[in-house]
């Protein structure tokens, strides 16, 4: 927490810089919270962290003690001096200072809804992979399976967002499953946000941010294992080669088996990555990274709905075959070169090309017809498909992307202007395939003996699809301070798409190629009311568009289809307490999608008729960060309202209108918390509950699985200095809950699971 003579003399330099009729947006945010700050929003979240929601807090990313010097045009700046170590302990769960709106400010300055799940977060509660962290993220849901996808698959506010993920700000869509060993954090920007981001990002988008090489030596080696063979291993070593150069290498290894007490699901996966920054602190900074990510996991997809809920007596065991596999790998290199002024404008330029591979053979387990609730039993049978072949796929990807950025301050007509103009080039190619050769059927077992002897094949594969399209975005933004209390946010972007589809294997009508064009103008335009440093209160609007080959596909209709187009409507408020160690925010708002396509036909055109509409309306409350120096804590309750407003004209259509449109939950929170007691000792826990859910594009399917609430804890002592030993007990309670659905059938989460790290920092 702030020393009170520093925070006094901050509040008597903010005064003197309001006076003078400035605005620093990037100040500390250290000033106690004023009696203008203390409107009614601010009460409210105030009484939801102090009713028991609270939960633990996100950390400051800048190693400490460094110090940059001035840019100087055309030579190179003195160097940057380190004269400390990071020191995890000292972090928060707070967001701090994020690119996530493509200029570094911080989350008070962003009109939107924002949650950061930082690297003490993810180290503090254990997690490993990408869905693991987003659990702690209010709004967000799972699907398995979707328009016959693999890996992560995520809805944000009840929207897809499986075309909405990026990496270091550049678009991540390749289907696989991510891993956490080289990510900093992981930023959600809820709310449509084409203006930043292109098509897509109609409930908002999932940025991780990579780990940086850092003008410091330091090492951290993390190895953890625990119940059903669980073993990982990471190591993260950074050192520094010179006054302006520094090299940094992320690597792991994770093993472990899945649900059931036949264990045969199971997860081996195994991570590098190396970044190389030279130039750092000086008008000309370059970076060199490669990532590489390789896994090879027997998937679990669980098993097809029973009477409208999740089929009894399944969750004990897991019902694949041996023979299943999902072999996926991701392997990406990106350059970037960032110049910076005397004035501090900055152009930073950023080119990544990446392939990715899948293949997947899984088993989709479902009773045998004639099933009922009375003569269900450990002999029932258990079909596992009519072919072998069925939910067997495979795919490549080859992503390039070109990104650029300039950010300059500018004084005109007497109001600073902070301005970001980029472009973004991207070519995107995807293959689909399959194994025609699969044949016959998966053998049957049962509810009780789930035998898991695998089968043999032909896995000759054959392109199905080949997709390729191209991407030219151009965008301006412009924060201008209009007083002292005032910032207004708008900008402009426009995206031209072109697609080309090809089916070489289909027959008439479903062969042959099909092509698409559009250009869009996306808007965002928000106002800032900051009376304080420590408060924002703010009103924003944005829209968004997804064309009709986002996810690499197209019909015969859908290529003669315009884009969708959705808005958001959001005001909020973000507060600063205690000195700034806590972050609270509170927003209200509405996504909305108002031309969505659906069945109907237009024959005048042979395209998808957009006369469908949708919303979801969006109460949240979010607090991050440390209300004494030894209690953190990260929380967010969260409430929705999803309705299907216009559908199509048949039957089907018009019994959807004023549905949930799936996995949508009515009700979700969010809460971790540590305390430190003494030197030596940390506990801490928290919960993760969501209500009753449904999956998502069955909208009249009465399937449903019930609402849940799991409870984690943590252990942690402190050996000596750098070293430290944790426990994590997830899912305390062994609680069965299913946060994973599709409308064919549901997985549950994970068991009970205990795990033990020994963390060395050296």
């Amino acid at each position: 927490m702030a020393h009170p003579s520093a925070r006094a003399a901050r509040i008597a330099r903010n005064k003197k810089n309001r006076n003078a009729g400035t605005n620093n947006s990037i100040s500390p945010l250290v000033a106690p919270a004023s009696d203008i700050a203390l409107l009614p929003l601010g009460a409210l979240m105030l009484a939801v962290s102090v009713s028991g929601w609270a939960q633990s807090v996100t950390p400051a990313p800048a190693a400490a003690g460094t110090t940059a010097s001035t840019p100087a045009e055309g030579k190179s700046l003195a160097p940057v001096t380190v004269t400390g170590t990071r020191d995890r302990a000292n972090q928060t769960y707070q967001s701090g200072i994020t690119s996530v709106g493509k200029m570094p400010v911080p989350a008070k300055d962003i009109p939107q809804s924002l949650t950061v799940v930082n690297e003490k977060l993810i180290h503090d509660q254990g997690k490993d992979s990408f869905k693991s962290a987003l659990e702690n993220v209010i709004g967000i849901t799972f699907e398995a399976g979707e328009g016959g996808r693999v890996g992560d698959n995520v809805r944000l506010r009840g929207f897809s967002a499986a075309g909405d993920m990026y990496s270091d700000g550049m678009r991540d869509i390749a289907q696989y499953n991510r891993d956490l060993f080289n990510v900093e954090r992981v930023e959600v920007l809820r709310g449509a946000a084409s203006m930043l981001f292109g098509r897509g990002s109609t409930g908002g988008i999932i940025n991780q941010v990579s780990k940086q090489a850092r003008l410091i030596t330091e090492h951290e080696v993390n190895a953890t294992v625990g119940t059903k063979g669980y073993q990982r291993y990471q190591g993260d070593f950074n050192f520094k080669l010179g006054d302006d150069a520094a090299f940094r290498i992320n690597a792991m290894a994770t093993d472990a088996d899945g649900r059931g007490e036949n264990a045969s699901a199971a997860t081996h996966r195994r991570g590098l990555a190396m970044d190389y920054r030279f130039g750092i602190g000086t008008a000309n900074e370059f970076e060199v990274s490669y990532y590489h990510l390789h896994y090879n996991d027997k998937p679990d997809w669980g098993f097809a709905w029973f009477n409208s809920r999740p089929a009894p007596l399944t969750e004990k065991f897991w019902y694949g075959l041996n023979t299943d596999f999902q072999n996926d790998k991701a392997d990406a290199i990106t350059l970037s070169h960032t110049h910076r002024w005397a004035d501090g404008s900055s152009l930073k330029t950023t080119v990544r090309d990446g392939y990715y591979s899948r293949t997947l053979r899984a088993t989709q387990a479902s009773f045998a017809a004639g099933t009922t609730l009375a003569n269900l039993n450990a002999n029932t049978l258990v079909s596992r498909g009519n072919t072998s072949a069925g939910n067997a796929k495979a795919g490549n990807e080859h992503h390039t992307f070109l990104q650029t950025d300039y950010l300059t301050t500018t004084q005109w007509f007497g109001r600073k202007n902070s301005l970001l103009i980029g472009a973004e080039y991207a070519v995107e190619n995807s293959d689909r395939l399959s194994y025609p050769l699969l044949t016959g059927a998966k053998p049957g077992t049962t509810v009780g003996n789930p035998i898991s002897t695998g089968i043999g094949g032909n896995y000759t594969q054959r392109l199905e699809t080949s997709f390729k399209a191209t991407t030219l975005g151009l965008y301006m933004q412009d924060t201008i301070d209009l007083t002292p209390y005032w910032k207004l946010v708008a900008g402009l972007r426009v995206d031209n798409f072109k697609a080309d589809y090809d089916r070489p294997t289909g027959t008439p009508p479903n062969n042959g190629r099909l092509s698409r064009s559009d250009s869009l103008l996306s808007k965002r335009l928000g106002v800032m009311y900051q009376p304080t440093d420590e408060v924002s209160y703010y009103a924003a609007y944005g829209t968004s568009f997804n064309t009709s080959g986002d996810l690499y596909q197209f019909d015969p209709n859908s290529a003669n289809t315009a884009p969708e187009s959705s808005r958001n409507m959001e005001i909020g408020a973000k507060w600063e307490l205690y000195g700034g160690d806590l972050s609270l925010r509170a927003a209200l708002a509405r996504t909305e999608k108002y031309n969505e396509r659906n069945t109907d036909i237009d024959t005048n055109t042979n395209s998808y008729l957009l006369s469908g509409k949708r919303h979801t309306d969006a109460l949240e409350f979010e607090v991050a960060g440390r209300i004494t120096p030894q209690w953190d804590v990260f929380a967010g309750i969260g409430f929705l309202k999803a309705r299907i407003d216009k559908s199509g004209s048949n039957a089907a259509g018009q019994a959807e209108v004023g549905q949930n449109p799936g996995l949508s939950p009515s009700r979700q929170a969010t809460l971790f918390t540590t305390y430190r007691i003494g030197d030596k000792w940390r506990i801490g826990g928290g919960f993760t509950g969501v209500s009753t859910n449904k999956p998502a594009n069955s909208v009249t399917s009465t399937n449903r699985a019930p609402g849940y609430v799991k409870a984690d804890a943590l252990v942690e002592y402190r050996i000596s200095e750098g070293n430290t030993v944790k426990l994590n007990i997830d899912n305390v309670f062994n609680k069965v809950y299913y946060n994973t659905l599709y409308r064919g059938f549901v997985a549950p989460g994970d068991a009970r699971s205990v795990r033990v790290t020994l963390t060395s920092k050296f």
